[in-house]
């Protein structure tokens, strides 16, 4: 293989996991919506973080009940601060209600589409590039 057909390669691999992550995680979420009732969480209360280059985020407790009415308590990321009392929908497993989510995935399918469109452009950029006739001179390697 030359150089190009590796570059095309390696571009073509790595546009190609950002729809694969989103089709799993869409997959996972699915599979836990299956057996998985949706609750109100109250917000009991929320720390303030500072993450890599100052990025803020909070972790929420939460507090949910289940259908026989036993309280569990979990923790969340939120991206702004949330009154205490303040309620959030929780998904948790019938069967094991310690097992809980607050994502929805609800912005999966515009990931998806947006990395499939960028997904496109990468084969079209690669299509070109192996059929540009471009080549690279020996001589100028050698220098």
């Amino acid at each position: 293989m030359d150089r190009i057909q590796i570059v095309v390669l390696i571009l073509v691999v790595s546009g190609s996991l950002i729809p694969a992550m989103c089709m799993i995680k869409m997959r996972m979420i699915r599979r836990f919506k299956q057996n998985a009732v949706i609750t109100p969480a109250i917000i009991t209360h929320s720390e303030k973080r500072i993450g890599m280059k100052g990025s803020v985020y909070y972790i929420l407790f939460i507090k949910y009940n289940d259908e026989s009415g036993r309280s569990f308590t979990g923790s969340a990321l939120g991206s702004k601060k949330n009154i205490p009392g303040t309620t959030v929908p929780v998904m948790y497993n019938i069967n094991d209600p310690t097992k809980y989510k607050t994502d929805f995935g609800k912005y999966l399918p515009w990931l998806l589409g947006f990395s499939i469109i960028f997904l496109v452009a990468i084969i079209w950029f690669c299509y070109w590039l192996l059929h540009s006739g471009y080549t690279v001179d020996p001589l100028i390697i050698e220098k």
